[in-house]
């Protein structure tokens, strides 16, 4: 969406009533209160955030194939066949394309934390609101891929009712009060819409540390569905036990190593990067077979996905 398109679902962050917004030179305003709020590469920054000067980057050539790997080849690896477990992701973003096709498609979506642009680019950009807590990432996205808003999932500047149909994957880990995320997902939906949730599950490695806080088992997310009166609609695990620790060690010996910044260890890393590039695809091949065979009583997953939907008020208990 651009900025214009925002701002008819936008609100005051601290307050759910009417706000009028308007767009002045580089900032948005709130008339009520005459609050400013900067715009950074069309970002509505609610944090205030984007405009701090970011670190100078790291020298060394290694750091710097890092951080060509992290900004153009990390999330695109992540969900192949040349990560081990990589297809548990493969799995996921299909099924998220199923629910988006029976449920969202078509419709105006806010899309809390994409990890993977290519879901934004299958709803369609145009009626996507893309919302990212950049006070909790560790390196700035690049120009082209900065979010719509700046803003926290735990309290979302977002009027309640406001959208048929909600993304929120791989956030909840990243969130410190996660139950405050999912009571935002709820005031948002329109009565009847539908929200497509997903994230770590019995396990998973650290990732974007300092800003991992949880890993959410089923029954963690059933508590938090239950206590906002979401109905569960469809529940899946894309990774089961063999392809989740799969993953898990690929993820803690080859993908987080990447961020150490011992230049000589980092030599060594891109080495066994390479060596599993070549090894995934028949390691994967493995995990699934054993996945096959294996019963599977809903424990050792690294991946958990739920279709929910906010009752219309007819259907309120």
């Amino acid at each position: 969406m651009n900025i214009n398109d925002c701002i008819k679902y936008l609100k005051n962050p601290d307050l759910d009533s009417k706000t009028e917004f308007v767009v002045k030179d580089d900032y948005l305003l709130d008339l009520k209160n005459e609050r400013k709020y900067p715009i950074i590469q069309n970002t509505i920054d609610f944090q205030r955030i984007v405009e701090k000067e970011n670190p100078e980057p790291t020298t060394g050539l290694f750091n710097k194939l890092n951080n060509i790997y992290s900004q153009y080849l990390d999330s695109r690896i992540l969900s192949s066949v040349f990560t081990g477990g990589g297809v548990g992701f493969i799995k996921s973003n299909k099924k998220i394309k199923y629910w988006i096709d029976l449920y969202v498609k078509n419709k105006p979506t806010a899309f809390i934390e994409p990890e993977d642009n290519r879901l934004v680019a299958y709803i369609g950009s145009e009626i996507c609101l893309i919302i990212r807590d950049l006070a909790f990432i560790n390196v700035f996205p690049l120009e082209e891929e900065y979010p719509n808003l700046s803003a926290s999932p735990e309290q979302l500047p977002i009027k309640s009712s406001s959208f048929e149909s909600v993304l929120s994957t791989f956030a909840l880990e990243h969130i410190i009060h996660p139950r405050y995320h999912i009571q935002e997902i709820q005031r948002i939906l329109k009565p009847g819409g539908y929200a497509i949730i997903g994230g770590p599950g019995d396990i998973y490695p650290s990732h974007r540390v300092p800003f991992n806080f949880f890993n959410i088992i089923r029954f963690g997310y059933y508590e938090m569905f239950k206590e906002n009166n979401l109905e569960l609609i469809e529940e899946y695990f894309p990774s089961k036990s063999w392809m989740s620790i799969l993953y898990l060690i690929y993820n803690t010996t080859v993908r987080n190593s990447w961020f150490n910044k011992n230049q000589f260890t980092k030599l060594l890393h891109m080495i066994v990067f390479g060596i599993s590039l070549v090894v995934s695809p028949f390691l994967n091949l493995l995990a699934l077979f054993m996945d096959l065979i294996t019963p599977f009583d809903n424990r050792v997953y690294s991946i958990y996905l739920a279709l929910v939907r906010k009752p219309t008020e007819n259907n309120h208990p």
